[in-house]
């Protein structure tokens, strides 16, 4: 096995977006996501169009189809200098799934709660020894051939595991399991994938996954499928410390308290406090200040955050488009102040028509497929880190209003709880 020595890559900016045409270059992007789902790219068993690899003695196949279109979406980003990170996923029926019982039976969390039909994505499983075994090569496969040092197919740089796990009845289900159940068995998951990774190359990253609920759970009506974001970041670093400390990160998505309104900046519900309810961009200072505490720091460094899922709504009128243009520009302005946070992706490209209702896009989606219109939020991204980005804060600042643009910018964060003695019911 050979070891990778490359040096980690360095950002000129903080714009990532996943895409797959030339607005990759016009719009000056550093970094890609690339979803990938388990039961998509691995085989139960030996097949002429699976790819061979070994792992702890044993073989496993990977779907030669499914490979060389992660290939191709690599390499082309690569072409432009783009490295990606990469969002593992365990859903047996979405996301490109064969839907291979055999397969499913291995690597499908046993509690995962199949009559659920908002359970999207099941949770890796690390108390069977199929479920950590799959995993494994899994994580050791992609890192093998994606964190290579001639990047021949393409750069992977680091993984994301799960998505949103705070809110694991739908993205990460386990069944039913308290916040600490279902942490430590997390827990063991992201430290499998940092060695699995840092088998390949050192620099490898590793994330959990968390929505903008912070101080609350988005169900609380489900204890044991939904909890504290806050709560799943300190369990996290208790049970990695009990486990042998790592280093792993934050991959947070600080949407708008409403998905559906673009102006964070007049969000109500998030405070700049420790105990705020949300965090989103309007207090996305809050996740800053508290990974820079003493208790989380590795190797007396700061725990890297990335801003991997988020985005600004369109309500099919100019106004909350020009609301999300000059949102993006705020936020980038925030972010640029915070140097744990790595970078911002915007999703997404394109509205997707299962989003939800929502449209995301920086384009429209062509009936075809096609990019289409693009939004005022395409050029307020396209302008920031160049002698364009000036003029575009100018006009934010204006547009939001210079009080409330300049008291967001680089707001006081309280470490420690608010103080609500004062409060009472009337």
């Amino acid at each position: 096995m050979e070891r990778y020595t490359h040096e980690k890559e360095v950002f000129r900016n903080k714009k990532a977006l996943s895409c797959g045409n030339e607005d990759l270059g016009i719009l000056g992007i550093e970094h890609t996501l690339l979803n990938i789902n388990l039961p998509a790219l691995l085989r139960a068993e030996e097949r002429e169009d699976a790819l061979p690899f070994a792992c702890l003695g044993k073989e496993y196949w990977f779907d030669k189809t499914q490979v060389e279109e992660i290939d191709k979406t690599l390499q082309y980003a690569w072409g432009y200098g783009i490295a990606a990170t990469a969002i593992l996923l365990n859903s047996p029926q979405r996301f490109g799934s064969h839907e291979e019982e055999a397969l499913l039976e291995k690597v499908i969390h046993p509690d995962f709660d199949r009559e659920d039909p908002n359970a999207f994505i099941s949770a890796f499983p690390m108390e069977t020894e199929d479920g950590r075994d799959y995993y494994r090569a899994f994580v050791e496969f992609l890192s093998c051939r994606y964190m290579r040092d001639d990047a021949k197919y393409g750069r992977i740089t680091g993984f994301i595991v799960s998505n949103e796990v705070n809110t694991q009845c739908i993205w990460g289900n386990a069944g039913e399991k308290t916040a600490e159940e279902y942490a430590r068995e997390y827990t063991k998951a992201l430290r499998l994938t940092w060695e699995a990774s840092h088998k390949y190359w050192e620099e490898a990253q590793v994330f959990l996954s968390l929505d903008h609920c912070w101080g609350e759970s988005f169900y609380p009506s489900r204890p044991l499928g939904s909890y504290r974001g806050k709560d799943i970041v300190d369990l996290v670093l208790k049970y990695g410390r009990e486990m042998g400390d790592f280093g792993w990160g934050i991959a947070y998505h600080p949407y708008p308290e409403d998905l559906n309104y673009p102006d964070f900046y007049n969000d109500r519900i998030p405070k700049f406090y420790f105990d705020t309810k949300l965090i989103t961009f309007k207090n996305m200072e809050v996740l800053h200040a508290y990974l820079a505490q003493e208790d989380f720091l590795y190797e007396g460094q700061m725990r890297p955050i990335i801003l991997s899922e988020q985005g600004f709504n369109s309500r099919q009128d100019e106004f909350s488009e020009l609301q999300g243009a000059a949102g993006y520009i705020l936020a980038y302005q925030k972010m640029k102040r915070l140097p744990g946070i790595l970078w911002m992706t915007h999703h997404a490209y394109m509205d997707n028509p299962k989003e939800f209702g929502l449209h995301l896009g920086i384009r429209e989606r062509e009936e075809d497929g096609a990019p289409g219109r693009k939004r005022p939020i395409y050029d307020a991204m396209r302008d920031m880190g160049t002698e364009r980005e000036a003029e575009r804060v100018a006009w934010a600042r204006d547009f939001i209003g210079e009080p409330l643009y300049r008291q967001l910018e680089c707001p006081v964060v309280h470490e420690c709880d608010e103080d609500r003695s004062k409060e009472m019911d009337f």
